[in-house]
């Protein structure tokens, strides 16, 4: 299953924008697209987008119902304040089309479903083309009833924030008809919810359900567990270079982590590693406990996963390498994320990349790009970020002015104002503890003196 086309009309900043995603050139790869753009451009708002393809709505809506509805949530709504209705995200899947509809009251947006439950995640979709997802909601429904006949593909969207924390956890603790999509279209989960589970205990019971199969000689069962432990912890050393492992305490019954033999508390983990160990465990959990069409290996599910900045706390060495390790590990799936880090954005060939920008106060697509690694970070910073200085403000406005004086000098012929000034910013800058920028000053002091024929020193 892959989403091939979005089409925003009248959502946050979006007037009217069709985007469409190419797939990946290399099929041994999974299929990413990246959407870069300042604060306020949209980014986000793609990604709800996305997500907004996967909770149904009734096809006979009677939207005479909406604003007394609101009501009930909204004290002050009236039915003059809801915008018209030509508010719509629509998602092609291939050859199959889905449309949500949405409503805008000032900033706020909402999707327009008055029969959907505050407990409904994600409804029923196209039958055969969209079989992954069958109806459900997150309690009263036994999960084996409502996934009967399996999962061809699971959708998860996951922001970099850091989520997990000590606490104390149970072997084999699972809360009465837990079901693993439960929140799967939320950025930020709510561990808190009645009849959910945390992090540390979905580790926690892998640990426990791995011990007990080795005691019991399945041996199987137990590979099976071995290598949701394995792939947690293999993905966060090729993150960070750093070997972590798992620790179940019995007293205080507590989930730890040990990192390069030393064992600490969740709280007291940096918070990039907390960032990486939040997500990709919830993940690799969750899917793991989802009843599957096919028997690939857990990392080889066909997932779609929105990421939404999931380099926020990571240093630039991580950033460089968690979205390749991400390639790698799940290599059938199609991923749309969000970036503000060049590092990021640099870090993969093949992925695609959509600078969003504003014009008018309205959001478009400015330019669609294919990454390569092979360029330079300075580039991409250029390119995809329109960022063009490498040094602090300060300097990098010196050394800008410093160019164009010499451009007037080159092209307007001798002006005094003009080379007096040029030569007071390059004696300023002569001072400056950095060797790059000395010899930047060098260089133009010098290429001025051979073109102009006149001795130009500081």
């Amino acid at each position: 299953m892959k989403i091939r086309k979005l089409h925003l009309k009248n959502i946050g900043v979006f007037d009217d924008e069709s985007i469409e995603f190419q797939p990946c050139p290399d099929k041994d790869k999974a299929e990413i697209h990246i959407f870069t753009g300042e604060n306020g451009t949209g980014k986000t708002s793609i990604l709800l987008g996305l997500t907004s393809a996967f909770i149904d709505l009734e096809e006979n809506v009677d939207y005479t119902k909406i604003p007394n509805l609101l009501r009930k949530r909204f004290v002050s709504v009236k039915f003059q304040e809801i915008t018209q209705l030509t508010n719509k995200i629509t998602v092609v899947f291939r050859d199959k089309t889905k449309t949500s509809l949405f409503f805008r009251i000032g900033s706020f947006h909402s999707k327009l479903n008055p029969y959907q439950s505050p407990k409904s995640v994600v409804d029923e979709l196209y039958l055969k083309g969209l079989q992954g997802y069958r109806k459900h909601v997150n309690s009263g429904n036994n999960l084996g009833q409502i996934l009967q006949s399996g999962l061809s593909f699971a959708v998860f969207a996951f922001s970099g924030y850091r989520q997990i924390e000590s606490e104390t956890v149970q072997a084999n603790y699972m809360p009465k008809d837990f079901n693993p999509l439960s929140q799967s279209l939320e950025f930020i989960k709510d561990y808190r919810k009645e009849g959910e589970i945390t992090i540390n205990q979905l580790v926690t019971n892998n640990i426990s359900n791995r011990a007990l199969a080795r005691d019991d000689g399945s041996v199987e069962e137990s590979k099976r567990y071995e290598a949701i432990i394995d792939a947690i912890e293999t993905f966060i050393k090729n993150v960070t270079d750093k070997e972590i492992k798992f620790v179940l305490k019995r007293s205080p019954n507590e989930l730890r982590l040990k990192v390069d033999g030393e064992e600490l508390d969740f709280d007291v983990l940096p918070d990039g590693l907390r960032s990486l160990i939040s997500w990709i465990a919830d993940l690799l959990g969750r899917v793991d406990l989802l009843k599957w069409e096919d028997d690939l290996p857990i990392t080889e599910k066909n997932l779609i996963l929105f990421l939404d900045e999931i380099e926020v706390h990571l240093h630039p060495a991580w950033q460089r390498k968690v979205l390749p390790v991400v390639q790698k590990l799940f290599k059938n799936s199609q991923i749309f994320l969000s970036t503000h880090s060049p590092f990021v954005v640099n870090s993969v060939d093949d992925a695609w990349v959509y600078k969003l920008e504003l014009k008018d106060g309205k959001a478009k697509v400015a330019e669609v790009k294919k990454t390569e690694n092979s360029e330079s970070v300075t580039q991409v910073l250029r390119e995809v970020f329109d960022i063009y200085g490498l040094f602090g403000k300060d300097v990098q406005d010196k050394l800008d002015r410093l160019e164009e004086l010499r451009d007037k000098l080159l092209s307007n012929g001798n002006n005094e104002e003009h080379e007096k000034e040029f030569l007071k910013i390059a004696s300023h800058l002569a001072k400056e503890p950095s060797d790059q920028v000395k010899n930047i000053v060098k260089g133009e002091l010098q290429q001025l003196s051979e073109i102009k024929g006149k001795k130009f020193s500081i």
